[in-house]
């Protein structure tokens, strides 16, 4: 049944992705992308219960429905056609990987609730910031082809001003999810300093200082455009180092 589940969802999420590019504004495209997601979390909640636990590929699953849910909503009032449907594509990548499953994945985290929270509230976090980074992409996109003129090659996107704040608006939820999850890390888990943790506490850290120094620069300071992206970009990578980097590293090279 969870083998079944994640490949009609790795189908529908791709199907989706395709009729987000090729035919955005009819209505069968928006219920394809809705009966998408709802597999997608049906088939999530499946691997959930048969595997008993989460490893770094589920939460990879977990992000991609969260961020894919959010698209959808701001997709019905802009549009996010073209973005929408590459994390479409991407979800349908994540949960192949997970039907196969390649590796063979520790658990990241314990059983007790309180761990499993700070994994829902990270997730959520993270699926924000990835949306905020494929907005800002866009915007960066956008406001080259405007300055050197392409205006024929303009893609389909909703104007500059709509982007960069649905960009910041992802940002300052993200932020405050973030700082959540790093407040919950340090309450749940016992040594966030461990050995094997401070790679992750560092860069989270550091991810977390960079995006509050960017709202505050956009705040006193009027950060935005390119300068904005660039700053956005280098948070979430610093924030995927911490997490799935060092996952990818530890568990594929020592597993």
């Amino acid at each position: 049944m969870t083998q079944l589940s994640l490949w009609l969802a790795c189908i529908a999420c791709l199907l989706s992705g395709v009729a987000y590019y090729f035919a955005p504004k009819k209505p069968a495209t928006q219920l394809l992308g809705a009966a998408s997601i709802a597999i997608h979390a049906f088939s999530l909640m499946q691997l959930i219960l048969n595997r008993d636990g989460f490893d770094f590929l589920t939460i990879g699953l977990l992000i991609a429905v969260i961020g894919n849910t959010l698209l959808w909503f701001s997709n019905r009032n802009k549009d996010l056609s073209l973005l929408l449907g590459t994390a479409f594509i991407l979800a349908s990548v994540i949960i192949a990987l997970n039907a196969i499953a390649p590796w063979q994945l520790a658990q990241l985290h314990s059983r007790s609730w309180g761990a499993s929270i700070h994994i829902l509230i990270a997730s959520a976090a993270y699926s924000l910031f990835t949306a905020a980074c494929g907005v800002g992409i866009l915007l960066s996109i956008q406001e080259y082809q405007l300055k050197h003129h392409k205006l024929k090659q303009l893609i389909r996107v909703p104007p500059l001003q709509v982007l960069e704040r649905l960009m910041f608006e992802f940002i300052w939820a993200a932020s405050i999810l973030l700082t959540i999850t790093i407040g919950t890390g340090f309450y749940f888990i016992e040594d966030m300093f461990a050995q094997h943790l401070v790679h992750k506490t560092f860069f989270t850290l550091s991810s977390w200082c960079v995006f509050v120094g960017l709202l505050l620069g956009r705040h006193f300071l009027g950060w935005r455009g390119q300068l904005a992206v660039k700053i956005t970009l280098s948070g979430f990578v610093l924030l995927m180092l911490g997490y799935f980097g060092s996952k990818i590293a530890i568990q594929i090279l020592f597993h």
